[in-house]
């Protein structure tokens, strides 16, 4: 079932100054406070990322693919399909409807945490090169930073499997930093996230505790801009038709020309004000 895009600013949620994420409007179905109408649902949800935990902010201008606004496509299951499902399900869309290389993407897994005895998701791990055909080394494991969901201190969490595309040398934007080598998660732009599944399986009790649920949810994210870049053959997510309406808008007003470069105070400026524009018309218009 779709369900409309909730509000950037949310409704009757006063522990959110905005909406940050596609699960927002779903937060009383992982807590148990309500039934879900449906058990299998999709949408694109308007974001805001400026503060708090998800906050992109500062990162804004300086890579290709960072927004304060933006729009998360995702599916949901609540207690209905799982794993295998979402991750199949996943690489289909990306590969055989998109036409996305499979030979670009990378997978990652929860590799466990021994300060809270979080187990490594070893399911995903397995299921991944079995339901796909991806190499066993193209399936690499992740710490909590990148592959494991909460809510908060307290509440449903669970392990996350990221997938990641390579856009090639070409891309990194960190050449000149001493010692980087470009992977997955290293920080440059030439490994992209493009979507995150989330297995939420787990409570986490008051002492810390990981309890299995009775009832287990996929909580899927990907970014509609990212999205956009790779099938329109685009280097920057600016370049693509989402944002060059606006730029060129900001280069026939200041007489500057955009060229696309990064480390670049001018080219900064454009990916700043432009991504600044978009989030406040989504803003106002809410």
């Amino acid at each position: 079932e779709f369900v409309p895009s909730s509000p950037i600013v949310p409704i009757g949620d006063d522990t959110l100054l905005f909406a940050n994420a596609g699960m927002n409007q779903f937060k009383d179905v992982f807590v148990g406070l309500t039934q879900p109408q449906y058990r299998r649902v999709v949408n694109s949800q308007k974001c805001l990322r400026v503060s708090g935990k998800h906050n992109d902010l500062e990162e804004v201008g300086k890579d290709t693919y960072h927004h304060t606004f933006f729009e998360m496509l995702g599916n949901w299951s609540f207690d209905d399909y799982f794993k295998a499902e979402a991750i199949e399900w996943a690489w289909q869309l990306l590969t055989k409807v998109w036409g996305i290389e499979p030979d670009s993407l990378w997978a990652t897994v929860f590799q466990g945490d021994t300060e809270d005895s979080s187990p490594p998701d070893s399911d995903a791990k397995s299921l991944w090169p079995k339901v796909t055909g991806i190499p066993h080394e193209k399936v690499l494991f992740g710490g909590k930073k990148d592959n494991f969901w909460e809510m908060g201190d307290t509440g449903p969490c669970g392990p996350c499997s990221e997938i990641h595309i390579d856009l090639g040398p070409e891309m990194c934007g960190m050449k000149e930093t001493r010692g980087h080598r470009c992977a997955v998660n290293a920080g440059c732009g030439r490994f992209i996230e493009l979507w995150n599944l989330v297995f939420i399986q787990y409570n986490r009790d008051a002492h810390g505790e990981l309890v299995p649920l009775s009832a287990k949810y996929v909580d899927t994210g990907a970014g509609l801009e990212r999205i956009a870049a790779v099938l329109q053959k685009k280097r920057s997510n600016y370049d693509t038709d989402l944002f060059m309406p606006i730029i060129d808008c900001i280069s026939e007003i200041s007489g500057h020309k955009y060229t696309s470069k990064l480390h670049n105070q001018i080219d900064n400026a454009f990916r700043v004000i432009s991504d600044h524009i978009r989030s406040l018309v989504f803003a106002i218009s809410d």
